[in-house]
């Protein structure tokens, strides 16, 4: 079920909300009490709702907005059962203060606004003992580290038990749940009404993470990283994998530590691990390298689980080469090898480079490094085969292909332009992901210039398309996915 928090401070805007929400298809309504200016008149939400409602009333300690006496509290609280709503949610230590009643389950809760605690299996035992009808854990969980224990307690609760993990990585747990049976996950009701950072709408669980598709069969690819790139491409391998008929779905999954990270991919079975930008460069700690990852690149985007390890692919790479010769033959149909005897400039030493540059080199291309790190761009000139500019000379040396690649893709766009724009000539192709999956500052200065450039989302696309491919076998249609690509994030752009 999704349960979408209601949190107004006006009970008319709250009524509002209610028929919105049903209207979106939530399944259940959680009312926030604390945030209400004013008596809620419960008679009023009762005879208004469609669906089940929870009642709650959170504390200042347990991220609530409530202002009254704590007696006060209780008496709402109380009130609450007795208007014959479905579920009202009672904190662990108040629960020998309101006494059951039939028609009305009490959820029981935990909450802990830093972290998921050691201790959290006796808190649990603890919980069990105050007879709940519902238990409800809500934690801190950013990294598999912090929510394994959350996840244990998930694969066979004695009782009905949701989890709620605070911060944007809390939605591995959502979906993670659904596939083992969690009773139910929040989402906001749309965007800048969450209950808490991070909290994804009932559109985004709906859309993006394809929530209503997940069941007991499900088989998940997970996918690292917090950013918009990594939740736009999750929407399109949910999509892709939709339209070619197979029934894997994403996990949003944080790398944390690289041993509990392991342990977790081991034990969810993960059918793929796409990794983000930000940890290209340390996946020999998780898998094996295959031969297009391990030295001079060192980094790899892609895991597949094999017999006995993980392999380690570069994915990404053969994405960019391929990606780059669709780009030029657009242009110049009539090459048989597109890239053949191109002059192809790096500029930076990101990881982006070393993934790129073997692929590119094999087409026939001829490769210039240059990088503020000078010994750095000498190393890779000498590693990959190529030749090494300082970095002013960029502007002053012939080439067809300009690739820039900073040296962290998890970094924001630097205040200044990193290329001074002037020197982009009609007919230079472009290469900038920095901004993935927007354009960069880069890329819309060549666009100005009337040069050709790979767009980052039409990148991403034809990156879903290459891991759909090597997770499945299958090939989904990329114009397809472009098209929904289109409907989730390109009016925003």
């Amino acid at each position: 079920m999704i349960c979408i928090t209601i949190a107004q401070t006006s009970r008319t805007l709250a009524l509002a909300d209610m028929l919105n929400a049903v209207t979106l298809g939530a399944d259940l309504i959680e009312i926030r009490l604390d945030t209400l200016e004013k008596s809620p008149h419960l008679k009023d939400m009762m005879e208004a709702k469609r669906v089940p409602i929870l009642f709650s009333c959170r504390r200042l300690q347990d991220g609530g907005n409530w202002k009254g006496t704590e007696e006060e509290r209780l008496i709402l609280l109380r009130q609450a059962v007795l208007s014959s709503a479905e579920y009202v949610e009672i904190e662990m230590d108040i629960a020998d203060q309101i006494r059951p009643f039939p028609g009305c389950k009490r959820v029981i809760s935990y909450t802990n606004l830093q972290e998921t605690p050691k201790n959290l299996d006796k808190i649990y035992q603890e919980m069990l003992a105050l007879k709940p009808d519902i238990i409800k854990l809500t934690c801190r969980a950013r990294t598999p580290d912090e929510a394994w224990p959350l996840i244990q307690i998930l694969v066979k609760p004695p009782v009905p038990t949701t989890v709620v993990g605070l911060g944007k990585a809390g939605i591995m747990l959502s979906i993670l749940g659904k596939k083992i049976h969690s009773l139910w996950t929040v989402a906001a009701l749309e965007r800048g009404m969450e209950a808490y950072p991070g909290q994804p709408t009932i559109q985004d669980l709906q859309n993006i993470y394809a929530y209503g598709d997940i069941g007991k069969s499900t088989r998940f690819t997970g996918v690292t990283g917090l950013g918009e790139r990594d939740w736009l491409l999750t929407g399109l391998l949910n999509e892709g994998f939709r339209k070619v008929g197979v029934h894997h779905r994403v996990l949003p999954i944080q790398i944390g530590s690289p041993g509990m990270f392991r342990k977790t991919i081991d034990a969810v079975r993960l059918q793929s691990v796409v990794i983000d930008p930000s940890n290209y460069g340390s996946m020999h700690q998780i898998g094996q390298y295959d031969s297009a990852s391990k030295y001079p690149v060192q980094a790899s985007d892609f895991l597949l689980p094999e017999e006995d390890h993980w392999k380690a692919s570069n994915l990404i790479g053969k994405t960019i080469t391929n990606s780059l010769l669709r780009l030029i033959k657009h242009k110049e149909p009539d090459l048989e090898k597109p890239l053949q005897d191109r002059v192809v400039l790096f500029a930076g030493n990101g990881p982006l480079t070393r993934m790129a540059a073997r692929e590119i080199k094999q087409q026939g291309a001829h490769l210039m490094f240059a990088g503020k790190d000078r010994e750095e761009a000498l190393r890779l000139s000498q590693v990959f085969g190529g030749r090494m500019l300082p970095w002013e000379a960029i502007y002053q040396t012939s080439h067809d292909i300009l690739f820039y690649s900073p040296e962290s893709l998890s970094e924001p766009e630097e205040d200044e332009m990193p290329i001074h724009p002037g020197y982009l000539r009609h007919g230079m192709y472009v290469l900038d992901l920095s901004n993935s999956p927007r354009m960069s500052r880069l890329l819309k200065e060549a666009m100005l210039r009337t040069c050709s450039f790979l767009h980052p989302v039409s990148f991403l696309v034809e990156y879903a398309c290459t891991i759909i491919q090597e997770t499945t076998g299958k090939q989904p249609d990329y114009q397809e996915l472009m098209t929904k690509c289109q409907e989730w994030f390109m009016e925003e752009e």
